[in-house]
């Protein structure tokens, strides 16, 4: 699968409260809670002269409140671009040269084929592996988002967004001490909202989880499954690698000049 056609597929299983198709880019508006659903989404042509493009961009997002942000796909550094990625390049190239700058936080997108993950491993003693259908306060009350406790009224459409998805947690009791989520679209699981208590991280407990959510989803029929990690975050990037997954590409956002 190429890198445009991730996207489009990543995109259904993080979806915003509001959306809508400039050609073939994806608009997407949810009272600015993440990048991924408060950017727009180049998936071809938007059927426009690109300056026109983002002239509608910008008027689309501020007319909402909100930065106009484009999330930008692109080959792995040093890998081979072909005909998709030296587009991407192009697009890319061009938003530079119109003084749209680069927000921190690129990341790496990663994939994997759930046939060929190893089992989870044991769960500790007195530590229970639950998957529910809603997340509860004690779920929500783990998330983070970008480090920080988050209650956007945005949150919760979010997460119930996908075609089906399930809220992961390793508990001791009530309390969970990691979680994550698992959303389904047809053959893909896509896993998001990974989050470990500080007091509980390098004990294994992202490997337990993540491998657990990929054994939930091969149950639930996905075959594939991929998840979102920043380029920065070189611990959890190395945790996937050593679960099985492969890089696909990375992304980063571009915000409209002021």
């Amino acid at each position: 699968m190429g890198i445009i056609e991730l996207e489009r597929m990543a995109a259904m299983h993080w979806r915003a409260s509001e959306e809508e198709w400039l050609g073939k880019w994806l608009l997407r508006a949810a009272a600015g809670f993440t990048g991924r659903a408060n950017s727009a989404l180049p998936l071809g042509d938007p059927g426009l002269p690109l300056d026109d493009a983002l002239a509608a961009v910008r008027r689309w997002y501020r007319a909402r409140g909100l930065p106009p942000m484009i999330a930008v796909p692109l080959p792995l550094a040093g890998g081979e671009a072909g005909a998709e990625g030296s587009a991407l390049h192009h697009l890319d190239n061009q938003l530079s040269e119109r003084a749209w700058v680069t927000r921190p936080g690129p990341a790496f997108v990663m994939t994997a084929g759930l046939g060929r993950l190893p089992a989870p491993p044991e769960l500790p003693d007195h530590a229970e592996f639950r998957v529910d259908a809603v997340p509860d306060d004690a779920w929500l009350g783990a998330y983070r988002y970008r480090g920080q406790p988050n209650r956007s009224p945005a949150l919760r459409a979010i997460l119930v967004s996908a075609q089906a998805q399930a809220f992961a947690s390793i508990r001791f009791g009530a309390e969970p001490v990691a979680i994550g989520r698992l959303s389904i679209t047809g053959a893909w699981a896509g896993i998001t909202a990974v989050e470990v208590d500080p007091q509980w991280r390098r004990m294994g407990l992202g490997r337990l989880l993540t491998l657990a959510i990929c054994a939930e989803a091969a149950q639930r029929g996905a075959t594939r499954v991929f998840l979102q990690v920043d380029t920065g975050n070189t611990a959890a990037a190395n945790l996937y690698e050593h679960c099985g997954f492969a890089y696909s590409h990375r992304f980063h956002y571009r915000i409209a000049p002021t």
